[in-house]
């Protein structure tokens, strides 16, 4: 066990890479939204192999998890050498947030770790605009279902969809970003009324504004597709063109070939 500042970390083999988390743990921050925050007190536990992870977090994480956060007690559980420090900062994030806030959805918990802890690549956003495409966006509260019960590739389909969310109501919130909304978070018992609070919207209307969002900043692979199609069709109807004007040449050449005979009606000498 070594403490660094505010952090306790526990460890049975490295106590090197223990040192290291500790440290950037207790130099984690800024984090969106949180002005502010109180000093960083978390109890980070390493463990060393699935096994190990899988006791220690009582088996409620799932098989493709590397972490875990338990904010009220604030307590991390990671599992060393799967990018570790990405990961901290996630869960880090979990106990950030939830120190100024009460229950939140599901989606807006793990949206707003995956956004603090700069999550967001071109990966997520070929990922959306591939979930766009396919037509298959979920309800917000479709998306806590997908995110605890979903498999790997559900997950980080639902953890970018979350992120892209947050990241709505950041802009929103202007140029103070989502401290508005986080501070209102602190007093509301929900998030629908932190929501008509602060931005005068109910948690349906923003899902739908939400939804039209992605299809405008994230359906250019669908607009891609699109002209993709039209010009496909276009080639296609050339091709046929084509075909169809190579077959009446090879009538005509097979015509003229057996002695093709123009009717008198149809002889004009002076044409």
């Amino acid at each position: 066990m070594v403490h660094v500042g505010g952090v306790t970390a526990v460890y049975w083999s490295d106590e090197t890479t223990a040192i290291t988390l500790a440290e950037i743990a207790d130099r984690a921050g800024p984090w969106p939204g949180i002005p502010n925050p109180a000093p960083m007190r978390v109890r980070l536990i390493l463990a060393t192999s699935d096994a190990q992870f899988d006791s220690i977090t009582a088996g409620r994480v799932p098989d493709w998890g590397a972490a875990a956060a338990f904010p009220a007690s604030r307590t991390i559980v990671l599992q060393v050498g799967r990018d570790h420090r990405r990961v901290l900062r996630h869960e880090l994030a979990h106990i950030a947030l939830h120190s100024v806030v009460r229950r939140v959805p599901r989606w807006f918990d793990e949206g707003y770790a995956a956004h603090a802890a700069g999550e967001w690549d071109q990966q997520d956003v070929l990922r959306v605009n591939w979930i766009v495409l396919r037509g298959v966006v979920p309800t917000l509260a479709g998306l806590d279902r997908h995110i605890r019960e979903g498999g790997a590739a559900e997950a980080e389909a639902s953890y970018a969809l979350a992120a892209t969310a947050v990241r709505l109501l950041e802009r929103l919130g202007g140029e103070r970003g989502l401290e508005p909304l986080i501070t209102n978070m602190g007093d509301a018992p929900n998030l629908d009324e932190a929501l008509r609070s602060t931005y005068q919207i109910t948690l349906g209307q923003f899902e739908v504004m939400w939804r039209r969002d992605l299809r405008k900043r994230y359906g250019w692979l669908l607009i891609f597709s699109s002209v993709t199609l039209f010009w496909a069709f276009v080639g296609l109807l050339l091709v046929v063109l084509w075909a169809r004007r190579r077959q009446r040449d090879r009538e005509r050449r097979a015509a003229l070939e057996d002695g093709w005979i123009v009717p008198e009606d149809q002889w004009n000498p002076n044409a």
